[in-house]
């Protein structure tokens, strides 16, 4: 193992080499051949071997050098001497035999005991038999380990004993494992010959070393950085490291020195990794290092015809030069259409190379890269190589930038246009009134900005945008002053969180617009404005500025701005419960985004309409939505359409449908989640601790806390405080959960969210009856009532009636809480909202329990039942841990809940032998148990499984392929 790591991603490996020693400790010579790259993870396999087996066997251990080639039985004498070492004279005596003085001029463990080395060498036969009978001796001890390192380096003669034991001591109870880099291996033809022979005998077992995969990275770099990591960071180690165990550590190492924020170069790569590769680079021709370091900073394959443009050079003089760099390896060469590239064979080598070429001759390189590529018409991959080649108000790389903002603009591609602008932030000095150049590139009334789709980390753009706001000042350009500001805002709003300057720039904006004659832009930013507002908290004032942009939109019939502000004003209604006014009002501006070919609000439009379903009541209409807003765009993802659909699944209790998006959308968008994905996480909190996966859920609750901040973004603070508040009470922190569930439906309330208030209210009614706060529940329970009047749904009037019963209970008047609990299951049982339905059988039981116990033990079995189905193993084992508080009765109800996961195994032994219908008394004769027990495990097994004879039982067990 990589020091100070665990193994990751090997488990087929290890199964194989423990397949292997087990042949071994049974009386086999076995031999494993693990090759791989370098730093694929041979080593750190071989050394798991080791550490499994060494209180059991005697381990040999020995490493391959460059230079020991004329050492012969080198590498075997290393690994015999050092254990040989630990041992007493006379034990080395007795092991060595016959032949001590053969071994003594070879092990100087056995030299130092016979008082000297021999005068003469012995001939090589008498060595390879004499270090035969040593092993041989040592195995009849216990199972010999020899781990051979680096094998590609080794001597000849090491290569003969490894064919010679095999050979000829193949009962000796031994693995022999070695490895070695493949490509240097086939160099050895000596090395080649003993490798097939020993197949031959079917004495080697060989096993290619794979790099790792994505989740075996994903654990090596959690294991590095002791934390959880996300998606950004096993891509971006992914990338670099190739998979390869040794520099995914380096730069995982590396990752954690820099604060664990990746990004495309770190400060330094680790030391232990240039050194090995500069070493390497150090043994080139001068020639050979100028192609290379061009090589390294083009970044990737470069065809030949580009890197003769590069390097200025004929072909016939590059030629050369390309061979001696394959051949070493650190560049490899490939044809593709009958067009051969070239690329530094490994990112990790090529960082290395990069970062060893000094800076003056790095920024001539860049320089000459990007003047190439932009004369080939490749303007993006061009523009970042300028960047890297220019120094502060560098005119030509400043005006190559510009044009590629400008294309990166026109295109809508504005992850690249992000980048270019971070790049000017770099380049152009505050106060340079260059930046105007900049202004003009920017496209005015861009879709993706009113879009909010760059609601990633904005901070670049924001100092760009206020570089150029600050120069125009008192401009006479209106229009572009307010364009900047516009754009500005929606950057604040929702990239860096920052709503109050957001707004303070949208009302700018607009009054900028509305004097430059502008009311389309003014419009435009006016629903920015009202954005920000919400955004801060204030939803009535999103509703009412959605409301009034509607209102001179239509009047002026611009059908653009009209559809946006239709749909925000259709969440808005949403929010507040008022569902009809909310569906029309989507539906309207889905339609009319339809008939203008707008693909990213028919998706938005769909996806909201999804949420305004799922929380009015129609789950199957909720679903509907939600496919079709993935069938009318492929890029459906571009909106935050997984969160939505993560809500509405944890809402129905749907709880593995809501974690899967919830990861998904996670993995689609690595690194810190944005604002407006961030209630994901709060969704994926709530559905594990239903599914019981606590551990998921409080790595998903802190991730969560740290998208907001404990700021008011939106309901995202709201969200947050409930996924916490459920976490706390499943971890019985009852205080903690009172605490923030009050503050989520407060906050929720205090925004005019109604709608999102409900189950926060029906988890705080329910919190506090548990832990006997009586004003607390009564008081959730009132302002649920209210929710439901508001509303006029049943979904809601079900929730009402429920946190009424855990109120009524919470007083301890358990007769008066039934009817409001079995209101409240009759309501949701048509509705389809499962997680509900169950919690609303638990609170029916209690009320039932002191009057009607076999009907509290049936529901209670219901409510288990439920819980089963939808995997919410929390609230199951709380169900059953009441019913099982009915005594014995309660116990085998419990137990028949379960199934035949609560069949114990003789259970299980004693139900198929009865299934093959063997008697009760043939049944206790094999098991040589008594006829009564068989018959009480009958019993039981029958109750479980709900099944009344043998003929049942036996097409029960087919069932479930017991």
């Amino acid at each position: 193992m990589i020091e100070g790591t665990k193994l990751v991603g090997r488990a087929a490996e290890v199964a194989d080499l423990e397949a292997e020693y087990r042949r071994a400790a049974a009386g086999e010579l076995r031999c494993v051949l693990l090759t791989g790259d370098a730093g694929v993870g041979k080593t750190s396999l071989a050394n798991d071997v080791v550490a499994r087996h060494a209180p059991g066997a005697t381990i040999l251990s020995a490493r391959a050098r460059p230079l020991g080639g004329v050492a012969s039985f080198g590498l075997w004498a290393e690994a015999l001497d050092t254990c040989l070492r630990e041992l007493s004279p006379a034990e080395i005596t007795e092991l060595c035999g016959g032949p001590l003085d053969d071994l003594a001029s070879l092990l100087r463990s056995v030299a130092a005991v016979r008082g000297a080395t021999p005068d003469r060498e012995p001939p090589r036969s008498r060595l390879l038999e004499s270090l035969g009978t040593l092993l041989g001796n040592l195995a009849r001890r216990r199972p010999v380990v020899a781990v051979l390192d680096d094998m590609h380096q080794a001597d000849a003669s090491s290569w003969d004993l490894l064919h010679y034991l095999a050979l000829r001591f193949p009962r000796t109870p031994a693995l022999v494992v070695a490895t070695a880099r493949p490509g240097e291996l086939a160099d050895q033809p000596l090395a080649v010959r003993v490798l097939l022979e020993l197949e031959q005998e079917g004495a080697l077992r060989r096993l290619d070393i794979e790099p790792l995969g994505q989740e075996s990275l994903r654990e090596l770099a959690e294991d590095v950085m002791g934390r959880a990591v996300g998606k950004d960071v096993v891509d971006w180690v992914s990338e670099r490291s190739q998979g390869i165990p040794l520099y995914a550590v380096g730069l995982l190492r590396a990752l954690r020195e820099e604060g664990g924020v990746p990004r495309p170069g770190l400060r330094l790569l680790p030391e232990e990794l240039t050194a090995r590769i500069r070493a390497r680079v150090g043994l080139l021709d001068g020639e050979a290092v100028a192609v290379l370091d061009l090589l390294a900073v083009a970044g990737g394959r470069v065809e030949l015809g580009e890197l003769v443009r590069y390097t200025d050079r004929s072909l016939e003089a590059l030629s050369p030069v390309l061979e001696r760099l394959t051949r070493t390896r650190l560049v490899t060469e490939e044809e593709r259409a009958r067009r051969v590239g070239y690329e530094v064979a490994h990112p990790v080598i090529r960082d290395t190379i990069y970062d060893g070429i000094g800076g003056a001759r790095r920024l001539v390189l860049h320089r000459q890269v990007g003047r190439v590529l932009l004369i080939a018409g490749r303007l993006g991959e061009a523009a970042l190589h300028f960047a890297r080649s220019a120094v502060a108000g560098d005119d030509e790389a400043l005006e190559v930038l510009q044009e590629a903002l400008r294309q990166a603009e026109e295109r809508g591609a504005y992850r690249e246009g992000m980048r270019v602008l971070a790049a000017l932030v770099d380049l152009l000095p505050p106060g340079d009134r260059r930046w105007l150049a900049v202004a003009d590139a920017l496209f005015e009334g861009a879709e993706w900005v009113v879009d909010h789709r760059a609601d990633a980390d904005t901070r670049t753009a924001v100092a760009a945008l206020r570089e150029i706001d600050a120069l125009l000042g008192a401009d006479a350009d209106l229009a572009r002053r307010g364009a900047v500001k516009a754009r500005l805002a929606s950057f604040l709003s929702w990239g860096t969180g920052d709503v109050t300057a957001a707004a303070a720039a949208a009302e700018e904006a607009v009054a900028l617009h509305q004097r430059a004659g502008e009311p389309r832009l003014a419009r435009l930013a006016a629903l920015e404005l009202a954005y920000a507002r919400g955004l801060a908290g204030d939803v009535p004032a999103l509703g009412e500025g959605a409301a009034a942009v509607l209102a001179e939109a239509e009047a002026a019939g611009d059908e653009d701005v009209a559809l946006r502000a239709m749909g925000v004003l259709g969440t808005v209604e949403l929010y507040r419960g008022r569902f009809a006014a909310g569906r029309d009002a989507l539906q309207r501006s889905i339609d009319l985004a339809r008939r203008r070919g707008q693909t990213y609000r028919v998706t938005w439009g769909l996806m909201s309409l999804g949420w305004c379903l799922g929380y009015e009541g129609r789950l199957a209409e909720a679903w509907e939505a939600f496919e079709e807003t993935k069938r009318s765009n492929p890029a459906w993802r571009d909106a935050n359409v997984l969160e939505i659909e993560c809500n509405i699944r944890w809402l129905a209790g749907d709880y593995h449908g809501a974690l899967a998006c919830a990861r998904e959308a996670i993995s689609l968008n690595p690194g810190a989640q944005s604002f407006r994905r961030g209630q994901g996480l709060c969704y994926a909190v709530l559905s594990a601790v239903e599914l019981d996966q606590v551990g998921d859920a409080r790595r998903d609750a802190e991730a969560a806390a740290r998208v907001y901040g404990g700021r008011t973004w939106f309901f995202g603070l709201d969200f947050v405080l409930h996924a916490e508040g459920v976490l706390a009470w499943r971890q019985g922190r009852h205080p903690e959960a009172l605490t923030a569930l009050r503050r989520a439906a407060d906050g929720m309330l205090g925004k005019d969210t109604w709608a999102l208030a409900g189950p926060v209210l029906l988890d705080l009614a329910e919190v506090a009856a548990e832990a006997g706060e009586v004003d607390t529940a009564t008081g959730a329970a009132e302002r649920l009532a209210a929710i439901a009047g508001r509303t006029d749904r049943d979904l809601y009037r079900a929730l009402a009636d429920l946190a009424a019963a855990w109120a009524i209970l919470a007083r301890g008047d358990r007769a008066p809480a039934a009817e409001p609990a079995r209101s409240a299951a009759d309501r949701l049982r048509p509705l389809g909202y499962q997680g509900f339905l169950g919690r609303a059988l638990v609170a029916s039981a209690r009320a039932l329990e002191p009057r009607d116990e076999p009907g509290a033990m049936a529901v209670l079995q219901e409510a288990a039942a439920v819980f089963t189905d939808i995997g919410a193993a929390w609230r199951r084992d709380r169900a059953l841990s009441d019913l099982k508080g009915f005594g014995r009765a309660g116990r085998r109800a419990a137990d028949a809940a379960l199934g035949v996961t609560s069949l114990t195994a003789r259970e299980l032994e004693v139900a198929r032998l009865a299934a093959q219908r063997l008697t009760s008394a043939e049944i206790a004769g094999r098991l040589f148990i008594s006829h009564r027990t068989v018959e009480g495990h009958l019993a039981n097994v029958y109750v479980k499984l709900g099944v009344n004879s043998k003929p049942d039982l036996a097409r029960k067990l087919a069932e479930l392929s017991l």
